[in-house]
């Protein structure tokens, strides 16, 4: 139960981690880079990328935090008598 409770934790830490990426990129990337600013196509363009691209740092990130808790867990276990 424990373990799941963690790797809940983790997925939440993993999805505002990703959140405030997602706003970070959308407050900082030049507006260029997702077409022309004529009738909100840029403001479009960069909503939609960023959709795109969450679910994947999400995964990344996900994955990263459950793999360096299981390496934790088990440096513990082997340094515990």
């Amino acid at each position: 139960m424990k373990n799941l409770l963690t790797i809940a934790g983790l997925a939440v830490l993993a999805a505002l981690a990703t959140a405030l990426l997602a706003f970070v990129a959308l407050q900082v990337l030049p507006c260029s880079w997702f077409g022309g600013a004529s009738e909100g196509a840029c403001g479009y363009g960069a909503t939609f990328a960023v959709m795109g691209a969450s679910p994947f740092v999400f995964l990344v990130l996900m994955v990263g935090l459950c793999i360096g808790y299981a390496r934790r867990q088990a440096k513990q276990a082997k340094s515990e008598p």
